[in-house]
Parts: structure tokens; sequence; C-alpha cells
């Protein structure tokens, strides 16, 4: 039989900080755990990490009688779900802002490598506040996406981009099959929409770009000052918003501005930013359902980059008005 070791909560479920449960596999050493301590092991089960031997496994890694397999919950003590620290936060953010206006301003090539860079980020970032909870979602997927659809659009243009979100899906698809521990249907469903969201958010960068530094400029305008204003609502007590409200109305007045400074006509961009609007909240429901498995208006959600969430879809709604406008 297998050494089954527990810690805070499921240790206090159990009883015990180790056992011995049988099972050829993880899942099959798991339910026969659950099974013999109850309901309250099994619900501090939920968002719990596995490692087998000292290595995170999924449900179909196999156990010998010699292995000892760890449950380790994401935060000792509980499940409550924790943010970065403020400064690591700000950093980021301020790190990722700025590459992508320096990258913007010199040249579509150095604007292509920043968006890479801030993806490569962005999706380890996403993919380990997942894991902390207990979702396995892969980072390497979620990368490849990013990088796939900024390239193919900066060398097709929209047919880059559109080929680009459909190959993101069939890797998402093949590298689930390929790793045991995200055959899980919720690891597939939310590893596919990432890879799918990541592609589409890249190749709408990318096609921005190619259409005008102005049209990127506006969008980065937009976008810069929706996250700074969600960023102060999340880390004060008084704002008088929510965050996502916070960040909706500054991706509206930054629209006004920007259509004002950059465009010649005002109205599209207007109606741009309220499109990047529309995809700031899905990008960042999309964002906390995958962070922290359910939806949050204020900072609950795990990881530094969570800003950046929005800003993938909000990118799709930008260029698709601009698009159907101008």
């Amino acid at each position: 039989m297998a050494r089954l070791r527990l810690f805070a909560s499921l240790r206090e479920a159990a009883g015990a900080g180790s056992v011995e449960v049988p099972g050829d596999t993880v899942q099959e050493v798991l339910d026969q755990a659950t099974a013999r301590f109850g309901p309250a092991f099994a619900r501090a089960l939920l968002t719990a990490q596995t490692w087998v031997n000292g290595e995170r496994a999924g449900p179909a890694t196999p156990v010998r009688a010699d292995d000892e397999v760890a449950l380790i919950p994401p935060v000792a003590g509980g499940t409550t779900m924790v943010r970065s620290p403020a400064g690591l936060e700000l950093a980021l953010l301020a790190g990722t802002t700025a590459a992508l206006f320096v990258g913007n301003a010199l040249s579509p090539q150095w604007f292509a490598v920043a968006v890479v860079v801030t993806g490569l980020l962005w999706g380890y970032d996403l993919a380990g506040a997942a894991g902390r909870r207990g979702l396995w979602v892969g980072a390497v997927p979620i990368i490849l996406a990013v990088t796939a659809g900024t390239l193919a659009s900066y060398r097709f243009g929209n047919t880059g981009m559109a080929a680009a979100t459909v190959g993101a899906v069939f890797l998402a698809l093949v590298w689930s099959v390929l790793t045991p521990h995200l055959r899980p249907l919720e690891s597939i469903a939310t590893g596919t929409l990432l890879c799918a969201a990541g592609s589409f958010g890249a190749g709408a960068l990318m096609v921005l770009r190619l259409r005008s530094e102005a049209e990127m400029t506006s969008f980065l305008v937009v976008a810069a000052v929706a996250v700074a204003a969600s960023w102060v609502a999340a880390s004060t007590d008084v704002a008088p918003v929510d965050p996502l409200t916070a960040g909706v109305l500054g991706a509206l007045g930054a629209g006004v501005l920007a259509g004002a400074v950059w465009s010649d006509d005002l109205w599209p961009t207007v109606v741009a930013a309220a499109a990047a609007a529309a995809g700031l909240v899905a990008g960042r429901n999309l964002g906390s359902l995958a962070r922290s498995g359910g939806f949050f208006l204020t900072g609950a959600t795990q990881g530094a980059l969570v800003h950046l969430d929005g800003v993938i879809l909000a990118a799709g709604g930008f260029w698709l008005a601009l698009h159907l406008l101008v």
C-alpha cells in the first residue's frame, strides 16, 4: 500500500498526518481515502495538490506499494484565495505595459516580441494560480498559443489570426491527451478556452499594430487606464466601485480621450473602447474561474497578473469593432 501524507485541513479531517492506503493510481488512492475519512476530507480534497515521490501528479499517475503520495491544500488551514503582494503586481503590470508601449513605438517586429514576452508571463502566472487551487492547466500550451497567434498574425494578418486560434484549440486538446494530469474534463475545458483566448487576443494585438501605430496606441491607452483603475480599486478598501466596474469606466473614459487625440474620427474609437470594456469583463471572468473557481469582484483572485486576463479579450473586442467600422 502507498503511504499517504496529509497536511493542514486534510490532516485535521483524517486525524493523522500519514496513513497507508491501497490503490494502483492516484485516483484509486484518493477514492479509498475519501471513503475512509468522510465528507470533511472530501471537501478539503477538492482544492489540494497531489504529489507522488516529490513530483506533481494527476489522477491517472501510477502508484506503487512503496510510493509516497502527498496531499497539500493551497493555503495552510483552509482554501482562502489570496492576491500576490501589491508591489509584485505593480512591478509586473508596469513592466509589461512599458514593454508594449515601447515595442509599439519602435516597430511591428519589436511589438511582436513584447506581446510574446507578456504572453509568456501571463500564461505562467495563470497556470500557476490555477494549480494552487488544484486545477491542472498547462502553462506551455498557453504560451505556445500566444506565440503562434502573434507570429501567424504578423505574417498573414487576419487569416493568420483565425488559423492560429483554431490551431490553439487543437494544441490544447492534444496536449491534454499526451499529459495524464491534464486529462480531467475541467482541465481540458479550461486549458482549451485559455489557449483559444490567448491566441485570439495576441493575434488581435498584432493585427491592430499592423493596421496602424495610432490604433495600437489608442488601445494601449484604453487598456492601461482600465488596468490602472481596476488595480487602484482592488488595492483600497474605500473605492466607490468594485475593480471590474472601475476598469470598465476607465476603458470608456480613455476611449473618448484616445479618439480625440489619435483618431480622425472620434466615434469608432469610442465604440471600440466599449467593445474592449465588454472583452475586459469576459476576460476577467474567465481568468477568475480558472484562477479561483468562481467570479470575484474584489481582490480575491490569485496571481500577480490578474488584470491581464481582461486585456487579452479586450484586444479582440477593440480590433473587431474597428474592423467593422473603419
